[in-house]
């Protein structure tokens, strides 16, 4: 392929291994115009010079025709600013564009799937972002190549310059005046609702909020709708001790193998999916619990008792084992995708 025309930005930062393997996964699609956006070294870190350098450095590696654009910061910004800043002049210079980060493969289907998306949905008022990453390895027709729900992972991701700017200028904190507000309206799920009505909470108090974190509860109650491959088409490569966010290791969702699209694209438009966001969502709470076991006793104490002093952050993540016949549905799914650790098993055996 010689005529990928849509532009792939790649964030990067001091993992000049992981970099690699994502270049030479995309080696494939040989997309003509890459935007590295990188952030500088932290100057408590001085293994973070060789090692940004060394990683940005892997860009000249590329061998293929391709116009490289370098957004490269010199200080330390921090992954969120750094992202926000990096993404702002990504879509100020382009309208529309691929996003994948250093430690997300993408099966080599994905460009040409986002692009795709793009392509059908980019000027749809309601769009929100195409994602490659499918949390439950597979949902949604089989005979389609995507689903639409209101749940969209920022793993591997597409979107254009009129969301981004627009979820940009959404203002969070005014949020409760929106109608919007109600949780079962624009088939938000309640459980989703609120999640972003926290992060509401936490920008009104002035507390940092992670970019993608922010970025989704925008979206969500901006009323934005995602395409969501129907198989997953990619790996993270990012979880664990070196990662910013993703430190759990033991995040047993993060390793549902990557496929390549296995239906021809459709001009079909599936409908609103929201059992894929409820279900997406129980998985990510499932696989960042940490003590299973503790919280089948707080979830049981939260049922008993409302009033119970648990903060409401605790509450969404005890959710999954306050519903344990539908998380074991979930954890079904997974285990028929192949996850399988001895994490997974603790929380199976805590559910049952």
């Amino acid at each position: 392929m010689t005529d990928f025309d849509t532009p792939v930005a790649l964030i990067l930062f001091n993992r000049p291994e992981r970099l690699a393997d994502v270049v030479s996964a995309i080696r494939e699609t040989r997309p003509r115009r890459l935007v590295a956006i990188a952030d500088g070294p932290r100057t408590d870190h001085p293994e973070d010079v060789d090692r940004c350098r060394a990683t940005r450095a892997v860009l000249d590696t590329i061998d293929w025709p391709c116009e490289i654009e370098r957004d490269f910061a010199e200080a330390n910004l921090g992954c969120d600013r750094r992202v926000r800043t990096g993404l702002d002049r990504l879509f100020d210079r382009h309208d529309r564009a691929i996003v994948v980060e250093d430690d997300v493969r993408p099966d080599p289907s994905f460009l040409p799937w986002a692009a795709a998306m793009l392509d059908r949905y980019g000027t749809d008022p309601d769009f929100a972002i195409a994602s490659g990453c499918n949390k439950l390895g597979r949902w949604g027709d089989p005979a389609l190549d995507h689903l639409r729900a209101r749940r969209g992972s920022i793993w591997g991701w597409a979107s254009t310059a009129k969301v981004w700017q627009a979820s940009r200028s959404f203002d969070l904190a005014a949020f409760e005046s929106d109608p919007r507000a109600d949780p079962g309206v624009d088939g938000l799920d309640p459980l989703a609702a609120r999640q972003c009505r926290l992060v509401v909470e936490e920008v009104r108090a002035g507390r940092p909020i992670a970019w993608d974190t922010e970025f989704s509860a925008r979206l969500q109650l901006m009323g934005r709708i995602a395409a969501i491959s129907t198989v997953n088409l990619v790996s993270n490569l990012g979880i664990g001790a070196d990662a910013t966010r993703t430190t759990y290791a033991d995040d047993f969702v993060a390793t549902i193998a990557s496929s390549g699209v296995a239906a021809p694209p459709s001009d079909m438009r599936p409908r609103l999916d929201p059992g894929y966001d409820r279900a997406s969502l129980l998985a990510e709470l499932l696989g960042r619990c940490v003590h299973p076991e503790m919280a089948v006793r707080l979830a049981r104490l939260a049922v008993e008792n409302p009033r119970a002093p648990i903060d409401e952050a605790t509450r969404i993540h005890l959710e999954p084992f306050m519903v344990p016949d539908e998380s074991l549905a979930v954890l079904d799914r997974l285990a028929g995708h192949g996850v399988d650790s001895p994490q997974f098993d603790r929380v199976r055996a805590a559910l049952c």
